[in-house]
């Protein structure tokens, strides 16, 4: 029976694409996914409020599907409102629909503390002024980011963009700064998931990318403690003790 364990609701600005092909790839036996999309068109300020003022309809949706957990996906969303907004966007979502909840860029924060990150580097599909409010909310949040790298991909060819590509763009950027306890990649529209593990074998750091940390969170919140391997240090963590 399909979600039999838990049933995860996931909120994204735009497509669900990557992100089930990459959940269904790591999540345990009886993990489902549920999800429903904001629909914005573009890099743009106007799009992401857009975006946002569609979330408090779509986590009321998803509520009354009996989720038993909510992400909020798209972090530009959230960063282009002033920083700490991540935090009153949760406590707005569980108010709301009584259900625990997460935004994505407070999960890729999250997991980062997890395995102790605090100088970063950091790498987006992103045009330079939605990096540079990735940026001020990381830095509203204790974090240094040692370089920034970022790679401004059409709104809706990131899907296109070849692992092979994402593999390179992370190399050369971590590159720029060796001593970085790791690399963050909040965008969950590009193929991320299908390098983790070789991105950190090959600098030999950890790597966050949005969607194992979106689901890293719930797991852990759910109690969800399968073993998980191949898909990044983070993942892998959830079973360890």
């Amino acid at each position: 029976m399909f979600g039999w364990r838990k049933r995860i609701g996931y909120i994204t600005p735009t497509v669900m694409e990557l992100v089930p092909y990459e959940f269904y790839s790591f999540a345990p036996p009886g993990i489902g996914l549920v999800g429903v999309t904001c629909n914005i068109d573009d890099w743009k300020p106007t799009e992401y409020e857009t975006g946002l003022a569609a979330v408090e309809r779509s986590a009321r949706y998803l509520a009354s599907r009996h989720v038993d957990f909510i992400i909020h996906g798209g972090a530009p969303l959230v960063t282009n409102r002033a920083p700490g907004y991540d935090k009153e966007l949760v406590a707005h979502l569980e108010e709301l629909t009584s259900i625990p909840s997460t935004t994505s860029i407070r999960t890729g924060i999250e997991s980062m503390e997890h395995l102790g990150m605090r100088r970063i580097v950091l790498v987006t599909p992103y045009p330079e002024a939605t990096n540079d409010k990735i940026i001020r909310s990381l830095n509203h949040y204790g974090f240094e980011v040692l370089h920034s790298a970022f790679y401004s991909v059409g709104f809706k060819d990131l899907q296109d963009v070849p692992p092979s590509q994402v593999y390179r763009y992370v190399i050369d950027a971590f590159a720029k700064a060796p001593d970085a306890d790791g690399v963050y990649m909040p965008c969950p529209q590009w193929a991320s998931g299908d390098i983790l593990d070789t991105v950190e074998r090959d600098i030999g750091r950890p790597v966050i990318s949005a969607t194992a940390a979106a689901f890293f969170v719930a797991f852990h919140r759910l109690r969800i403690r399968d073993a998980i391997r191949g898909h990044g240090r983070l993942l892998a963590s959830l079973s360890d003790g």
